[in-house]
């Protein structure tokens, strides 16, 4: 049987680097979540998410990042 899990700390070990447990909690759920609708996260939607999560990079910024993959900017 295959393994349904995202395992997201093992995937992508760096982005968990200096995240509280809120925060890790946090990253984790986001990931599993669209991961269960369907979405691959991928490294660099990780990496923004976690740099949002330790407020180093502004809303506006990670919205743009997301946009700008996305072809819509």
């Amino acid at each position: 049987m295959e393994d349904q899990r995202l395992k997201a700390r093992e995937r992508w070990p760096e982005a968990f680097e200096g995240l509280s447990a809120l925060q890790t909690h946090a990253l984790e759920q986001a990931l599993v979540s669209s991961w269960h609708e369907g979405v691959e996260p991928t490294t660099d939607l990780v990496r923004d998410i976690a740099a949002r999560a330790r407020s180093e990079i502004s809303f506006d910024e990670f919205k743009h990042r997301v946009l700008r993959r996305a072809g819509v900017q």
